[in-house]
């Protein structure tokens, strides 16, 4: 439910700002603000809920998301709109900040080796079907109602979602906090690195950039440009209805997938094990759809994509939880946090003016390569695996 205010706007703003006499560098700014905040307060969100645990944070995260979509409502009543809405969306990556980083380390803090791989799969689909479903949600509001009526029914449902963590997210144990200190927090940024399993620890940072880089951004920046310029038409859907679509068939492959997936880490003696088929068929995917010509080899190459880049990221998330002290979750999902959303703000930057410059073709092969050039980092992971579970245990 956190997720769905994340997902309102895209549908609404492009169309409402040239109304409101927003120009298109500010529509883009407004559209990214939540992020850029979300760089901003991530380390310090682990920082805090390694102090306090997750519920709290994640509660008030809510509360501030649900006061930045009401924001969007009082661009449409009060100048200057763009104000508003750029205000809106750099306080919802505030609250988001404070969500995401939460409901990751308080998932790791419930979970055991045995059902880690299960619970943040769980969690890990939640997260990524919000924006998706927020999108859907606010262009229908928005067509069949008005576009307040989209604002207020985010809010609302923002709201309800506060009230419904604080009385049901578990509290990580006592046991597992930081205990009340003077210290800062880069005196606990660098105590995070002092530790033996930092190296893993870094590498899953730099493997969810990879990921965000380039399926959370390159890839669904560009897709609608791929059918567009290759005429591929799915149950005869224009262009932007084609890209839908695609991306709603990825996701869902993505979901189902991760299911399986978090069972299978469970009963893995080396979680990382499937790190290397995962990333091969992440950039057989990406191969894929550089030469997709039709519909065809355009859902193979989407679904080869959904179906394995939570292949990458479920195995990390599990054995970063494995290998780092549980009173140092919360800083370390900070960071793997700030990595993914490093790699999902470049992504549609670069990913979308190579792709107007070099095309599909040029754009998909690279990633495709980049992705196979990972695969010594993982199986340097495996070859590691069980020199940092024995330390951390």
């Amino acid at each position: 439910m956190g997720g769905l205010g994340a997902g309102l706007v895209f549908p609404i703003l492009p169309a409402l700002g040239p109304q409101l006499g927003i120009s298109g560098f500010m529509i883009g700014l407004i559209l990214s603000a939540n992020r850029i905040t979300r760089l901003a307060f991530d380390a310090p969100a682990g920082h805090l809920i390694d102090r306090l645990g997750g519920r709290g944070p994640i509660t008030f995260g809510l509360l501030i998301e649900g006061i930045g979509i009401l924001c969007f409502s009082l661009a449409l009543r009060v100048g200057p709109a763009a104000g508003w809405l750029l205000f809106g969306r750099a306080i919802f990556g505030i609250g988001s900040a404070l969500l995401m980083v939460g409901i990751q380390a308080t998932a790791l803090g419930v979970s055991t080796r045995q059902d880690r791989g299960r619970k943040m799969a769980s969690v890990r689909i939640a997260m990524s079907l919000g924006a998706p479903m927020g999108m859907a949600l606010g262009g229908l509001l928005a067509e069949r109602y008005s576009n307040d009526t989209a604002f207020l029914v985010g809010a609302a449902s923002t709201f309800v979602a506060a009230a419904i963590a604080a009385r049901l997210i578990p509290q990580v144990p006592h046991s597992v906090r930081v205990p009340a200190s003077h210290e800062g927090l880069m005196t606990r940024l660098r105590a995070l690195a002092a530790l033996p399993a930092f190296p893993f620890m870094a590498t899953a940072w730099g493997f969810n950039l990879l990921i965000f880089l380039s399926v959370q951004g390159v890839m669904l920046a560009t897709l609608v440009l791929l059918v567009q310029a290759r005429h591929i038409e799915l149950f005869g859907l224009a262009n932007q209805g084609s890209a839908g679509l695609a991306m709603g068939v990825m996701m869902g492959g993505a979901s189902l997938a991760g299911l399986a997936l978090g069972r299978i880490i469970d009963r893995l003696h080396l979680r990382s094990s499937l790190l290397i088929p995962a990333l091969t068929g992440l950039a057989a995917g990406f191969m894929v759809l550089a030469f997709a010509h039709g519909t065809d080899m355009l859902l193979v190459g989407v679904l080869l994509i959904g179906g394995t880049f939570n292949g990458v990221s479920l195995p990390l998330l599990a054995l970063l939880g494995d290998v780092t002290p549980p009173a140092a979750y919360g800083r370390a999902m900070g960071m793997y946090q700030i990595f993914g959303d490093i790699g999902g703000s470049l992504g549609p930057m670069v990913g979308i003016e190579l792709f107007l410059r070099f095309g599909a073709e040029t754009v998909y092969l690279a990633l495709g390569m980049l992705i196979l050039s990972s695969l010594s980092a993982a199986f340097w992971v495996r070859r590691r695996e069980g020199v940092w579970c024995g330390r951390a245990g």
